[in-house]
C-alpha cells in the first residue's frame, strides 16, 4: 500500500502557500495525498476583488469562489482527496467576526476533531501536517485548525505521526527585512511572521520544493482571486523560488528529524 499524506488547513490556498510543495512532492512519488480545509475562506476577495467590509462583499458568493480554487490547485497539485468541512471563516486575527457563534474559532473542539480523526482514519495516514502552535502567523482559524489536528490525533488508537509547518524565526527576520525596504506591497502576514516562527533549535527539517516549483505556482494560479496572492505570482522566478521554494518543518517537543526525513 502507498504511503499517505494529509495536511489538514484552515482556508483555501492555504495548501499551497504553506504544504503545495511536499504535497506535489508526494503526489508524484506516488503516495496517497488528502487536503482537509476546515473552513469556506468566506471573508476572503469575493468575485471581482471586493474585499470584506464592503458594501458589495459576497460572503456565499466568496465562499463559492473560494471553494472551486481549492479544488483547481489541489488538481494541480496532483492531491488525490479533498475534504471541505465547511465551517464558516472567523476572519483575520482581531476583526470582529472572530466573535461570530458560527465562526470556526467558535466551534466545539471535540465536534471538529471527531470530524477530522475520521478523516485520518478513513485515509490511512502515514503523515499528518498542520501549522505549528503559533498557526505560523499567528491568525485564529490556523490554530484552532493546529489544535484540532492534535485533539483529532488523540482520538485515534494508533496516530499518525505529525509534522507541523513553521518559519525560521532567522530567516523570515532577514527576509522581511529586505523586502519591506523594497515592496511596499508586502502582506501583512508575511510582515507577521516575525512575531512568529520556530527558533533553528526546533527546527526539524527545511524542505527543498524546488524541483515542484512551477507546480506550485500553478497551483497558486488557481487562487489568483486572492488579491494577496498577487503579491506572490508577480514576482520574478528568482524572488519566487527565494520566498516559496523550501517549506519549514517542526514537532511537538522537538526532534531529531527522523520524521522529516520521510518528506525528502
Amino acid at each position: 500500500m502507498a504511503p499517505s499524506l494529509l495536511c489538514v488547513h484552515a482556508h483555501p490556498d492555504d495548501e499551497v502557500l504553506f504544504t503545495g510543495g511536499v504535497l506535489a512532492q508526494a503526489a508524484a512519488a506516488q503516495w496517497t495525498t488528502t487536503v482537509v480545509t476546515c473552513t469556506d475562506g468566506r471573508y476572503g476577495y469575493a468575485p471581482g476583488g471586493v474585499s470584506y467590509g464592503t458594501d458589495a462583499h459576497d460572503p456565499e458568493a466568496t465562499a463559492a469562489l473560494r471553494s472551486g480554487d481549492l479544488r483547481a490547485a489541489c488538481a494541480a497539485l496532483g492531491v488525490d482527496t479533498v475534504v471541505e468541512l465547511g465551517y464558516p471563516d472567523s476572519g483575520m486575527r482581531g476583526w470582529p467576526i472572530n466573535r461570530a457563534p458560527e465562526a470556526f474559532v467558535n466551534q466545539p473542539l471535540e465536534v471538529v476533531a471527531a470530524q477530522v480523526a475520521a478523516v485520518i482514519d478513513a485515509a490511512q495516514a502515514d503523515l499528518v501536517v498542520t501549522y505549528d502552535r503559533f498557526g505560523v502567523y499567528g491568525h485564529p482559524d490556523h490554530i484552532k485548525a493546529t489544535e484540532v489536528t492534535e485533539a483529532a490525533l488523540a482520538l485515534l488508537d494508533a496516530p499518525p505521526r505529525l509534522l507541523q509547518v513553521t518559519v525560521s524565526k532567522s530567516a523570515i527576520a532577514a527576509l522581511s527585512a529586505g523586502l519591506s525596504t523594497e515592496d511596499e506591497g508586502l502582506p501583512q502576514w508575511l510582515a507577521d511572521l516575525a512575531e512568529f516562527g520556530s527558533s533553528d533549535e526546533e527546527l526539524v527539517a527545511m524542505v527543498n520544493v524546488t524541483d515542484v516549483l512551477e507546480t506550485k505556482r500553478r497551483a497558486l494560479e488557481c487562487h489568483g482571486s486572492q488579491l494577496d496572492n498577487r503579491f506572490f505570482l508577480d514576482m520574478d522566478a528568482e524572488t519566487f523560488a527565494l520566498l516559496l521554494g523550501s517549506e519549514v518543518f517542526t514537532q511537538p517537543g522537538g526532534g531529531s528529524g527522523e520524521i522529516a526525513r520521510q518528506l525528502t
